[in-house]
């Protein structure tokens, strides 16, 4: 049977067949308009942001993939609202959230500081987008030892001092190391790094070098003890007047040096002037036993602090240690300044010998060996 006229003259219309509608066009194959696909991306984004609970896992995974396939459509304000509330949830979509760490860092900003359940491998990649992405991780109320260690490895100034600066932030000893060797010049480092709890005594002989008088004096106050239960076990146990030669790399830390006697001075001042301040520092390594090279590097200190630790440790008085310091620090070079002898005053014989022999020991070639097997039984690669 023939179809009617009216209906072949039935008007292709929205009204007729639904064409035209969003959800039919979608069903026809159609793209949708602007507008529509905007709207759309929009609720998707509200799935996402449901406590898991609320939707099934294979839904909420195939989600988190579209949604990741459809993130450069995504604008600021929906991409810094989907920050926002991911960096609140106990379990957020991971491609969502590894793309919303990695944006501008507008976006990224309240996953880097505020994401608690972020993964730390995707901490970690953030670290290395730009230096605002670091000094944002850097400021995270807590900061893992492998996060710190990407932050270090970029070197920025700032991003590191807010690094050292927070107590929230945990770094492993090759980390600290490495902070200390990378800070000479940058002086906003090295307050924080003095008043780290990671600071080993070792780290903090090679920070001393750096850093200024009221520093190098809470160095010696915070990280140089007197070792006194140590030396009470020494004592107890090889008594007072025992060879302590034979155990050199055991007792070096705790041996005090052979005091610098009256005669023994005349000889290193002789030899000074007769010849130059090089003998005169070979003349004293030939009486401590300390390396010459370290000597020379002490008495060359502007700042005149480590002239003061080895006339401690030596056994001199103020007086004859500005007389040391004077024939072999070369020309031009006075007595010890006032704030060397500020640090003289406050030294103990136990913290200075340390002090040297930690120095003493960076200049031997097996410190290397050393500290790499230490930073291997964590776990860790050597930072030499």
């Amino acid at each position: 049977m023939a179809d009617s006229p009216e209906r072949h003259d039935l008007p292709q219309t929205a009204a007729g067949i639904g064409i035209g509608t969003p959800g039919a066009q979608a069903r026809a194959g159609a793209a949708p308009a602007g507008g529509d696909l905007a709207l759309l991306l929009r609720r998707l984004a509200d799935l996402a942001l449901m406590p898991a609970g609320r939707i099934p896992k294979p839904e909420r995974d195939l989600l988190d993939l579209s949604l990741s396939h459809a993130y450069g459509r995504l604008d600021l304000v929906t991409k810094r609202r989907l920050a926002e509330r991911t960096a609140q949830m106990a379990e957020p979509l991971p491609h969502l959230t590894r793309h919303l760490a990695l944006d501008v860092p507008p976006v990224a900003e309240p996953l880097l500081l505020e994401g608690a359940h972020m993964p730390v491998s995707v901490l970690v990649e953030a670290a290395a987008v730009s230096e605002k992405h670091r000094a944002l991780l850097a400021l995270r109320e807590e900061v893992p030892p492998e996060l710190a260690a990407a932050i270090l490895r970029h070197d920025d100034v700032e991003a590191v001092y807010l690094l050292l600066a927070n107590p929230g932030s945990e770094l492993c000893p090759r980390s600290m190391e490495n902070a200390v060797r990378a800070a000479n010049g940058r002086e906003s480092w090295h307050r924080p790094l003095v008043l780290r709890v990671e600071l080993s005594t070792w780290t903090a002989s090679l920070l001393f070098w750096w850093v200024n008088a009221e520093l190098r004096r809470e160095i010696v106050r915070l990280h140089l003890p007197d070792a006194v239960m140590t030396h009470s076990t020494i004592e107890d146990t090889l008594g007072e007047g025992v060879d302590t030669a034979a155990l050199p790399q055991l007792l070096r830390f705790f041996r005090r040096l052979p005091p610098l006697g009256i005669e023994a001075q005349r000889a290193v001042q002789q030899a000074a002037m007769a010849e130059s301040p090089a003998a005169g520092v070979q003349a004293l390594s030939d009486h401590c036993g300390l390396r010459a090279e370290l000597l020379s590097r002490i008495f060359a200190d502007p700042g005149g602090e480590p002239a003061a630790v080895i006339a401690r440790a030596l056994g001199l008085s103020l007086e004859e240690a500005g007389a040391l310091a004077q024939t072999l620090g070369g020309p031009g070079r006075e007595g010890l300044p006032e704030n060397a002898a500020a640090l003289f005053e406050e030294l103990t014989i136990s913290r200075a010998t340390a002090l040297l022999q930690l120095w003493d020991e960076a200049m031997a070639a097996d410190i290397a060996e050393l500290h790499s097997q230490a930073l291997l039984g964590t776990g860790e690669e050597s930072g030499f």
